[in-house]
């Protein structure tokens, strides 16, 4: 497995101990994971208690603030939804800037993404991803208030969206959209390391709107939170990008192909996944950590594969290796969101910004 396959290993072992496809390995590991869950449920509770006595203070931005996040680790698709809402709120006339903590930038600081000269190294996958996708004003930084002011100052935006905002809890927030993934294993449903969930799932009462993208509607997770408003969100390609030639072409492309699918996401499996829905016949799926840094030996090492047709990744991916020399059947796939009624969620979320 290349580069950091001892990280793919232990994630995919943790997700089957979560999903109780391993039950000796979770008998073995039970006790030890109780503590450490008990110990991070300690830990946010008293944060939780400090914030709600006044002792941590949370700032009050001079803008309205729609955070998009979850509660759960590895990917739901917050990203892709970020970009979309932006997109939506600047089609309605507002001057949105995506604020993110910039995950693997090298560069300290708050500053503005620049999507022509900086890189993933400097501001982050996510952020370099955006930047370019969206040409939005995209601010990353540690302090997501420090974020909104440059935003405010330089680029006069007047919403801001939190790209994975929902454990921000420092500052005031006009709107929280909840991704929530209601398929998941019972056994999984608990608090890291004994489940995925980076909060309690009761905490998904804190959310003003729902947005459901696997599982159903009226499954038995969302019947514990039946108060709060829910959207189906689907994935849908948009089409593939030729890194080498700097091309669009139709995804329907790979039908048939015998493809090579590689990425570094939370959620590799969905990816590989929704490219056996359009009919790509993956015959190697290669994954990496999430977020992984890749190397121009790992782009070669791709490539001397002589079984497949083509090579997929992702544009998350793709934004790490498109200054490499790669070679002409190198794809990323393009996606995008759709949220069923999504005018009817556009309306209730601005119905609470202007609240």
């Amino acid at each position: 497995m290349p580069g950091n396959g001892s990280l793919v290993l232990m994630r995919r072992t943790m997700v089957r101990v979560w999903n109780g496809e391993a039950p000796l390995l979770r008998a073995l590991l039970y006790p030890l994971l109780v503590v450490l869950a008990g110990l991070y449920g300690a830990a946010l509770k008293a944060r939780e208690g400090l914030y709600r006595k006044g002792l941590l203070s949370k700032e009050r931005p001079s803008i309205p603030v729609i955070s998009v996040g979850n509660i759960s680790l590895g990917g739901t698709g917050k990203t892709t939804v970020a970009a979309r809402l932006s997109g939506e709120l600047r089609r309605r006339g507002y001057r949105p800037a995506i604020i993110m903590r910039g995950y693997g930038k090298k560069r300290a600081g708050t500053f503005a993404v620049d999507p022509g000269r900086d890189s993933p190294d400097v501001a982050g996958d996510e952020a370099t991803m955006l930047a370019r996708r969206t040409m939005l004003p995209v601010i990353v930084g540690k302090r997501r208030g420090e974020g909104i002011r440059k935003a405010v100052r330089e680029f006069g935006v007047n919403v801001a969206v939190f790209d994975d905002g929902y454990q921000v809890r420092d500052v005031e927030k006009s709107v929280e959209v909840l991704l929530l993934n209601a398929s998941a294993h019972p056994a999984s449903m608990h608090l890291f390391p004994l489940g995925f969930l980076r909060e309690p799932f009761a905490m998904a009462k804190r959310a003003d709107i729902l947005l459901v993208n696997k599982g159903d509607l009226r499954g038995k997770a969302l019947a514990l939170i039946p108060e709060v408003p829910a959207f189906r969100v689907n994935v849908r390609p948009l089409h593939l990008y030729n890194l080498k030639r700097g091309a669009i072409i139709d995804y329907r492309y790979l039908e048939g192909k015998r493809v090579l699918a590689f990425s570094g996401l939370g959620d590799n499996a969905s990816f590989f996944w929704l490219l056996r829905e359009i009919g790509a016949d993956v015959v190697r799926a290669v994954e990496f950590p999430d977020h992984y840094r890749y190397r121009e030996s790992d782009v070669k090492r791709l490539e001397s594969y002589d079984d497949v047709d083509v090579l997929v990744t992702t544009e998350k991916d793709a934004v790490k290796i498109d200054h490499m020399d790669v070679g002409e059947s190198l794809f990323y796939l393009s996606i995008e969101v759709q949220i069923e009624d999504e005018e009817k969620f556009i309306d209730l979320a601005l119905s609470k910004v202007r609240a």
